[in-house]
């Protein structure tokens, strides 16, 4: 998956990501947060309600949270859009 690639589908999900994945915002200003789901790195715009697939075993932190935490965030965005890269 290439990130830096900015098409249609990045841009109607309302996310511009920077060179970095921790450098995702939303094209409209919003605060997005991280977030895992297992080994898997998502960002979510609460204000736009939906979220984006960042990638696998990217980041350490998801070797410290447990099922219990990714049950809670898979239901943060419940009802939100889901996108697919580009």
């Amino acid at each position: 998956m290439n990130f830096l690639d900015r098409g249609a589908t990045m841009r109607e999900a309302n996310f511009d990501l920077g060179d970095c994945f921790c450098e995702i915002t939303c094209v409209h200003g919003h605060s997005v947060r991280l977030f895992n789901l297992g080994r898997g790195h998502y960002a979510a715009c609460d204000s736009c309600r939906c979220y984006i697939f960042l990638g696998s075993n990217l980041m350490s932190s998801w070797r410290h949270e447990t099922p219990d935490i990714w049950e809670a965030n898979y239901n943060s965005v419940k009802g939100y859009r889901f996108v697919e890269s580009c």
